[in-house]
């Protein structure tokens, strides 16, 4: 039985597992978040799995081969300013630049936009005397004595974490490097970050900013996988525990302690990564990934099987330069709450009811109405039927609650008004959608929309058709669409290191050197994280641009390069340039700003296990039928019990298909289809599946 592995994903609201072996045979589970100790929501998920299995808890992970946990506890760090009382060692002359940000104001049209509050504050910001040159050079010898008394007022004012970037220590890490002895001396159990571990590229707000907020969400995490893991040995797991990060990989929890900021968007990064998987299962490599949870809503693009990526993060207002995937977030959720404005528009978000207390329908004591709750009233939730019962949901306090809020205000019957919410966070998302898909030069016309998240069943057919996008697949596992990501994500450890070079200065050997480099770090890594030598793949690329732009164009490279490479890669550049900005340059300069690589372990993926036709009649599967609201009038509408339905099976709209965990809505016009894998394929009546298949 020992085959067993758990992916775990804690959310805003809910925490999702997904159990799964290598028979392909799968479970889903959902508990409510416990914000203050999210171990606990955990492990009552982990209490309620063995218990299905009748066993206790001990006993189950005894049996579990791996855990892959995405966890929020640093983005919520950073948004709610939790995080561990940080300090800020940097080059004298230079002590405002953290917080002066790029001198530019990020809503240049919004006059009431203010910037975040500074991480770090300016009594906490130290000034040192040093220096390096921009040819790497040390004009400066580190002053040990401004070391010393930044530590003594550090320790004075109860200081948890200090972060040090010097100027261009990019290029040589010398000094740094010495600062971090004297931090550690000094104050051995004080969490240190130096950029040039962190992030050794140029841009120095950017650098600072990451290695900033890598000391702030340092400590949290540090302290949350401690008692993970002393929990996880109090009973006795044997496994292995992994971390998800941003990038779309995994680390150990012990590099993850170390490298909190690859933590920042774990949760969310779980998702691209699923709908490669699902996709895969029907040959669509076009993608546009959607997670719609209790709290927020997630957009990704995925181009060609491969997910999009960036550099220039956010968490909170805080500039992250870490490769990340490309996530796009909205707060629109099951969770987001309806008002009415002072202008008497209505509106729905960013503000979430939360896990706590959670939607009016609830009966925990919300009292703004939110989507949810605008769900149950137009018929497409059960009240009785909420995580399978678990949760009666309370239809005339959902009700009050509209009619109070949004509906009397703004003179409409408590229903429209409760549409107007639907159709409004459906908006809301279909204009998520255009920033990942349509501001980065793709038609979302030709990719289909991978639906994740316990509400994202619920509104992907109105958001296809908003964006006219032809094919929507919904996993079997939507619900826990995120946590299934993590279970086939690969361990991956990023590395950069800036080389500024005009193209025809460029040194093969140079670039060759510095890859190696990285290279043997990653290796190292990795095999630290029992990962055989056969299962380690290298990927690289460098960040190219025309000489006196400001912005670089990463371009994939070979880990060695040689011969007529250079020249390809410049094709390369061209091509790709061209399709990001609509114009390329072919006989203008080139330079280099960075050499980037990526060391990925292979790990073992789950199997997706096909079924055996069942015919396309789903009469054995009917649950009953219910009044549901379908533009602006009510449906008698089937409704189909989605555990039930399996490969071959169609189902034609208006309907609904419940599980306990999420409900699927199939619009007037739509049609549904289950595949072999027993997920769902949706699209416009009118166009047939195979042609959208092979288009």
């Amino acid at each position: 039985m020992k085959d067993i592995r758990v992916g775990i994903d804690v959310g805003g609201t809910f925490t999702d597992f997904l159990v799964t072996n290598e028979r392909g045979e799968t479970s889903i589970y959902k508990t409510a978040t416990t914000p203050s100790k999210p171990e606990e929501g955990l492990f009552i998920g982990l209490s309620k799995i063995a218990a299905d299995l009748d066993l206790n808890v001990e006993e189950f992970l005894r049996n579990v081969e791996t855990i892959v946990h995405g966890t929020t506890i640093t983005t919520n760090a950073v948004l709610t300013g939790s995080g561990a009382k940080t300090a800020f060692l940097t080059t004298k002359g230079f002590r405002d630049i953290l917080n002066m940000r790029r001198g530019l104001k990020e809503r240049q049209f919004d006059f009431k936009y203010s910037p975040p509050p500074p991480i770090v504050p300016r009594h906490l910001i130290f000034p040192v005397e040093e220096r390096v040159n921009a040819d790497g050079d040390r004009v400066i010898a580190l002053e040990e004595g401004d070391v010393e008394r930044a530590i003594a007022a550090i320790e004075s004012q109860g200081v948890e974490a200090v972060a040090v970037s010097y100027l261009w220590s990019f290029l040589d890490p010398t000094h740094e490097q010495r600062t971090g002895e004297l931090i550690a001396k000094a104050l051995p159990d004080l969490y240190c970050s130096l950029s040039s571990e962190i992030l050794p590229q140029i841009r120095v707000y950017e650098r600072h900013s990451t290695t900033v907020l890598n000391a702030y969400a340092g400590p949290p995490l540090a302290r949350y996988l401690t008692d993970l893991e002393a929990r996880f040995k109090q009973a006795e797991f044997p496994g292995v525990l992994l971390i998800m990060q941003s990038n779309g990989g995994v680390l150990s929890p012990r590099l993850a302690r170390r490298f909190a900021a690859n933590t920042l968007l774990s949760g969310p990064a779980g998702g691209p990564m699923a709908g490669i998987a699902y996709g895969g299962t029907q040959d669509l490599a076009n993608l546009i990934t959607i997670d719609m949870g209790g709290t927020s809503f997630d957009a990704s693009l995925i181009h060609k099987s491969r997910p999009s990526t960036t550099i220039e993060g956010e968490v909170g207002g805080h500039r992250l330069a870490l490769p990340i995937l490309d996530i796009h977030t909205v707060g629109a959720g099951g969770g987001s709450i309806a008002s009415v404005d002072p202008g008497g528009m209505l509106q729905v978000g960013p503000g979430s009811a939360g896990a706590e207390p959670g939607p009016v329908c609830y009966g925990q004591g919300g009292t703004e109405p939110t989507v949810t709750d605008a769900d149950l009233l137009l018929g497409y939730i059960d009240a009785g039927f909420f995580l399978g019962g678990e949760i009666e949901l309370d239809y005339s306090r959902a009700e009050a609650a509209m009619g109070e809020k949004v509906a009397e205000p703004m003179g409409l019957p408590v229903i429209d008004a409760a549409e107007g919410v639907y159709r409004l966070v459906n908006a809301n998302m279909a204009a998520a959608l255009r920033v990942v898909s349509v501001e980065k030069g793709y038609d979302p016309r030709e990719f289909a929309l991978v639906v994740a998240g316990g509400a994202g069943p619920l509104h992907a057919g109105m958001i296809a058709q908003e964006l006219d996008i032809p094919l929507i697949l919904i996993p079997r596992e939507s619900s826990v669409f995120c946590a299934a990501g993590m279970l086939i994500s690969d361990l991956k450890h990023d590395y950069v290191r800036t080389f500024t070079r005009e193209w025809k200065k460029i040194s093969l050997e140079d670039i060759n050197a510095i890859f190696a480099m990285m290279r043997r770090e990653g290796e190292q890594n990795l095999i630290a994280e029992r990962i055989s030598e056969e299962r380690i793949r290298i990927e690289a690329s460098l960040d190219i641009r025309y000489v006196g732009q400001f912005n670089e164009v990463e371009v994939g490279a070979p880990v060695s390069l040689a011969g007529d490479d250079l020249e390809q890669l410049a094709q390369r550049f061209h091509k790709v340039h061209d399709g990001l900005y609509g114009y390329s340059m072919p006989g203008a300069e080139l330079e280099v700003i960075n050499l980037r690589l990526s060391a990925i372990g292979e790990t073992d993926k789950p199997r997706l296990k096909p079924h055996p036709l069942e015919g396309t009649g789903v009469s054995f599967a009917l649950k009953g039928r219910r009044k549901a609201f379908f533009a602006g009038t009510w449906c008698d509408t089937p409704v189909y019990d989605s555990d039930k339905c399996g490969y071959g099976h169609v189902i034609d709209g208006p309907a609904l298909l419940e599980s306990p965990n999420s409900t699927i809505l199939v619009p007037p016009n739509y049609t549904l289809v289950c595949d072999a894998y027993r997920n769902y394929l949706m699209h416009d009546s009118a166009r047939s599946l195979e042609d959208l298949l092979n288009s």
